[in-house]
């Protein structure tokens, strides 16, 4: 009998489905890449809490990193978990499509629940007295620049923006005396750029379980408490729906090109939700809103709107295609922690997570020291420096998505491998041009770099993704099962636990290059070797990711062949 795209034939009595091979139809394809569009931003809500519960509570950001490497350390256990139980669950309506569910409109809904049952202690300052101290800092600074004559003058001024601020915190004592105080700030006091960055999870962990233990911060412990509970909830609830999520991209389209397709449209709902994402901190912050809480709340309300009608129409009108096992004398029975073994010891998933370092190693790594170059050196200042790279990020993030076709075209036309390697060689020459375009007398040449980063990091964030794909159909002929979720929760956990440490050695580069964020401008020879950071040494990373591409074995033709000696097996299970 047939019904759909799913064979159901007899087995010792018992009806056995056997999923087609053919891909997934387009409408499938669209409602799959839209399933998840609330996901990106609503990662975000933990970076807003966190802004909050700094910025508008005081809390201590040492507390802030421990409910945040904790998480990322809960994060790395539970997505091997989920993968384990996703990859091995049977039922009637599927393996993927029940979790997704389940996790898709829990976490959402529990978004909600974080926000409007939040404690809001009295430390709690509104947007209004936010924006007021931002009145009150610009006027002091103003004061602190101006000539002697002026000073005089300092405590009427100062006096005024202190009513303005009293009237709107609803206080009736501010200290004339502290205000009047109009010395500039030293600026041995403040910490260097890299400092506020995160430092990995366990030196979070650490250092926020000092600060924890602190009487200084007792009466910030409720609300570290709660939001290190609420986080911890968050991520569980995130993995039930992300894990199998992904799994089922993989399957959804089995064929060689058809996987690259997924995950093009994948990608570019992630760069509509990426381009949406950063501004939900600046709403929570309009002084439309009380407090930063009230916005947040009506943003998962429309979160709620989105997400749990986009999940539920990808769940009710997308099929599992792929057959759960091939039953045989070729089958393993890989209980949790050998199928993890199986996984590391696979070493086309090997390649694909060197290759995922060498390249990110790009961004990570070496990057930032762009921010600085334009901060220090190209632009002079941290508000036009940061306004350079920001309308750069603009332009890349443009060319990025409108680049996502020729990704998907090249793929198809050179194979995926091929395709990877001209972006490699287009990437390793925008970073030689890095050299020349940080230009202090044109600082427009910038923006001929997203011209060759957009359209390589576009090649990588689908080539590598389809790449895995072909990599379970491998794993499929190893060990006679299906285990995509425990491939992309082990290569999540690598990259992660990897990631947790890329700042920290961002940070030691940048000490290492001479770099003192105390000085107004930087040191010739610390210029240079932040030039050569940022373009010669990030080219070079690239170049020596073109060895692990060397001679690829999973082609086009030989991912017919497996798929071919694939369908024999099943074939043979259900006679």
């Amino acid at each position: 009998m047939i019904d759909g795209d799913k064979k159901t034939l007899p087995t010792n009595g018992t009806p056995r489905v056997l999923p087609s091979e053919a891909d997934a139809p387009r409408h499938e394809v669209i409602l799959y890449a839209f399933g998840n569009i609330e996901t990106a931003i609503a990662n975000q809500f933990l970076n807003v809490i966190n802004l909050v519960m700094i910025v508008a509570m005081g809390i201590s950001p040492l507390l802030v990193g421990l409910i945040m490497g904790l998480k990322t350390l809960w994060d790395g256990v539970t997505d091997p978990v989920m993968a384990y139980i996703t990859d091995n669950t049977r039922s009637r309506w599927g393996r993927r499509r029940p979790y997704i569910l389940v996790g898709g409109i829990a976490h959402t809904l529990f978004l909600l629940a974080v926000v409007v049952f939040f404690p809001r202690t009295t430390a709690l300052k509104t947007n209004a007295q936010l924006e007021a101290q931002k009145q009150l800092s610009s006027t002091r600074t103003v004061i602190a620049a101006s000539a002697p004559s002026a000073t005089n003058a300092a405590p009427l001024a100062l006096t005024n923006v202190a009513g303005a601020l009293a009237s709107a915190t609803g206080t009736q004592a501010v200290s004339a005396l502290a205000l009047t105080n109009t010395s500039a700030p030293s600026t041995s006091a403040l910490p260097p750029p890299h400092a506020a960055r995160s430092k990995g999870a366990w030196r979070n962990i650490v250092e926020g379980v000092r600060a924890f233990r602190d009487p200084a911060n007792a009466p910030q412990r409720t609300v570290v408490i709660y939001m290190l509970v609420a986080a911890l909830i968050f991520t569980t609830l995130t993995t039930i729906m992300s894990v199998p999520y992904y799994a089922l991209g993989i399957e959804l389209s089995p064929s060689y090109h058809g996987r690259t397709q997924v995950v093009t449209y994948r990608a570019a709902v992630d760069k509509i939700a990426g381009l949406i994402a950063p501004w939900v901190a600046p709403f929570c912050f309009l002084t439309l809103f009380p407090t930063a809480l009230d916005g947040l709340r009506w943003v998962a309300i429309l979160l709620v709107l989105i997400g749990i009608p986009a999940t539920t129409l990808m769940v009710v009108f997308i099929h599992e295609r792929t057959q759960v096992t091939t039953r045989g004398a070729s089958a393993l029975r890989l209980g949790f922690f050998r199928s993890i073994w199986y996984t590391l010891s696979n070493s086309h998933f090997l390649r694909i997570f060197v290759l995922y370092q060498f390249i990110g190693f790009t961004s990570g790594l070496f990057a930032q020291m762009g921010t600085y170059l334009n901060i220090y050196w190209v632009m002079g200042s941290a508000k036009s420096g940061t306004a350079m790279g920001a309308r750069v990020q603009l332009l890349a993030w443009a060319l990025s998505f409108a680049t996502l076709p020729l990704v998907n075209w090249a793929c198809r036309r050179f194979q995926k491998h091929n395709a990877l390697r001209c972006a490699i060689v287009w990437m390793s020459l925008g970073c030689l041009l890095k050299w020349w375009c940080m230009n202090p007398q044109h600082p427009e040449y910038q923006y001929l770099l997203p011209f060759f980063f957009s359209v390589g990091i576009s090649s990588v964030s689908v080539v590598l993704s389809t790449m895995m794909a072909d990599v379970t159909d491998v794993d499929e002929l190893r060990t006679g099962t299906r285990r995509e979720g425990m491939f992309g929760a082990v290569m999540a956990l690598l990259n992660k636990t990897v990631g947790s440490l890329t700042p920290v050695l961002a940070g030691i580069i940048l000490v290492a290059a001479g770099f003192d964020p105390q000085l107004p401008r930087q040191a010739p020879e610390t210029i240079l070797r932040l030039r050569i950071l940022y373009s010669f040494v990030p080219a070079a990373f690239l170049l020596t990711a073109l060895l692990v591409l060397r001679r690829y074995p999973l082609t086009a033709q030989r991912m017919a062949e497996i798929k071919a000696e694939l369908a024999q097996r099943r074939a043979a299970t259900c006679t």
